[in-house]
């Protein structure tokens, strides 16, 4: 059984091809998927990852501070700058992920290869992680993380 199209002639306006019996028209089919996905579209809500609060450290092995060598990344004093990375316990000179590696890889020809990160508490967790691989990929440097005291109760 053949369609009919909305006009009787088919010279006229929307002549198209005629479905052959057997043959299924899909274009309802597509019409619902573009309908579906335009839904979902617009009814879902796009969410980062939340935060994550880390807690203070209650076990941890100390690492001595004469064999080690300290990296620190200090968060930016007002919102339009950036973290400063400071070669150094908090005070030193100012650098970039190159200048943390040649400073790590120094250090670990001196035979101090432990390597300690410490970070503020405003600093993101993106810089962080670069900082960290930059260090972990010097051959022979041991990475250890500076987390704060367990605060007294």
């Amino acid at each position: 059984m053949a369609r009919r199209g909305l006009f009787s002639d088919a010279g006229s306006f929307g002549g198209g091809r005629k479905v052959a019996d057997g043959e299924m028209d899909i274009t309802p089919m597509i019409d619902v998927t573009f309908l579906l996905l335009i839904f979902f579209m617009v009814a879902s809500t796009m969410q980062g990852t939340p935060d994550v609060d880390v807690p203070p450290a209650q076990h941890s092995i100390g690492v001595d501070s004469a064999s080690a060598t300290v990296v620190t990344i200090l968060a930016p004093k007002n919102s339009a700058d950036s973290p400063h990375i400071v070669m150094g316990d908090g005070a030193g000179e100012e650098a970039d992920l190159a200048d943390v590696r040649r400073y790590v890889e120094e250090s670990v020809r001196d035979r101090k290869n432990r390597i300690v990160l410490k970070a503020e508490g405003d600093v993101s967790h993106g810089l962080v992680d670069e900082v960290s691989q930059a260090i972990k990929s010097v051959d022979g440097a041991e990475l250890f993380m500076g987390v704060g005291d367990k605060p007294k109760e």
